[in-house]
């Protein structure tokens, strides 16, 4: 297993948002996190990052435990590559300068390696002819296909996306949809907060449904759509399908 969550227990103040979730997800598998708001679904993927503390429990990611006194928080984040629904890019840099200066600062490589990586990276998303566009020059599609590369660029084992479609136009979607389907197809261990159920219908290999901080179903995802066991799973696809 790559990723493995062990009872994990998160709080904010009195809330409890994440309540003993225990999770396996192997090499190359694409699980898919769907719920209603306030779930627990971006904490889920936040814990699993170090960018959230937990109560209790364990995370282990490629053998290393995530949240132990002694992990190296800087090279996790090198191997955990996380897109987030807002983009996160630095305005003043333009799209290379954005994608390169993860190699730069964390694994301090040379400055003409890291251009060089940035490009095939900003390639590989099919933004080669962006490259020194800044993000206000960008769509939105765009922006986030530069953070997935910008992601990308540091050879992360593992994916998390957090809902990385909601903030877009709808005509924007697509695109972005198109270079997580060809990393799925490459094999790129990834998991997928998102409302986009075609994409988990499609991509997906394993799907969760989480509320009030418990995982209450699990499966492949046409068999937790077309046969949800539990009440609140049932009326939430029925209200989304």
């Amino acid at each position: 297993m790559i990723v493995q969550l062990e009872n994990i227990q998160k709080s904010f103040d009195r809330l409890r948002v994440i309540n003993g979730v225990n999770l396996e997800v192997e090499k190359g598998q694409v699980l898919v996190i769907v719920g209603p708001s306030g779930s627990g679904k971006s904490t889920l993927l936040r814990v699993i990052n170090a960018l959230e503390p937990i109560d209790s429990g364990r995370v282990i990611v490629n053998g290393v435990n995530v949240h132990g006194p002694n992990t190296d928080i800087y090279r996790l984040r090198s191997e955990v590559g996380m897109v987030f629904q807002n983009f996160n890019l630095f305005p003043h840099f333009t799209a290379l300068d954005n994608v390169a200066i993860g190699l730069r600062v964390v694994k301090k490589l040379p400055m003409t390696l890291c251009r060089e990586t940035a490009r095939a990276r900003l390639a590989d998303v099919g933004l080669a002819d962006r490259s020194h566009h800044y993000p206000s020059q960008l769509s939105g599609g765009q922006q986030q296909r530069v953070a997935i590369a910008r992601a990308l660029a540091m050879e992360p084992k593992v994916m998390l996306f957090d809902e990385p479609t909601s903030a877009l136009d709808p005509e924007l979607v697509g695109e972005v949809l198109e270079v997580m389907r060809q990393l799925a197809e490459e094999g790129m261990t990834m998991l997928v907060v998102t409302h986009e159920m075609g994409f988990a219908k499609e991509v997906g290999n394993q799907l969760i449904f989480m509320d009030e901080g418990v995982i209450i179903e699990k499966g492949e995802p046409a068999e937790v759509f077309n046969n949800p066991q539990h009440n609140r799973a049932q009326e939430f696809f029925k209200m989304i399908l």
